[in-house]
């Protein structure tokens, strides 16, 4: 399946994952939120400086804190991301953590209009 045919916050999954408790996956959902751009920081630099051990550390931290929060789209590209780390297949690291960048933007705007609507009500 492509990326831009998942949604951005599976909500049924996330909830699935804590436990069938709303409220849980909401705050497991907003603490990763607030760890993102430094976790994606914290990758970025991993691979400026070809330090691909720690990348493939930090990945699969990253990728084990993903599968409780249902953000399917995430979860395809770190784990895309941690294969070819482990698979030594370093070319396309680059691109991946490009849409990171792209993917966790996304996020945060729609976690801003979530916020904006729960305000509301």
């Amino acid at each position: 399946m492509e990326l831009n045919q998942l949604p951005i916050i599976d909500w049924e999954m996330a909830t699935h994952s804590a436990g069938g408790n709303k409220a849980v996956a909401e705050e497991l959902l907003l603490f990763l939120i607030k760890s993102l751009p430094d976790d994606v920081a914290l990758l970025q630099k991993c691979y400026d400086k070809k330090n691909y051990d720690n990348l493939l550390k930090q990945t699969h931290r990253l990728h084990g804190a993903l599968c409780y929060c249902g953000l399917p789209r995430l979860k395809k590209l770190v784990s895309q991301l941690e294969l070819d780390l482990k698979n030594n297949f370093t070319k396309n690291i680059c691109e991946i953590l490009q849409q990171l960048h792209q993917e966790i933007f996304l996020l945060i705007h729609e976690n801003n209009n979530l916020v904006s609507i729960v305000k509301k009500k």
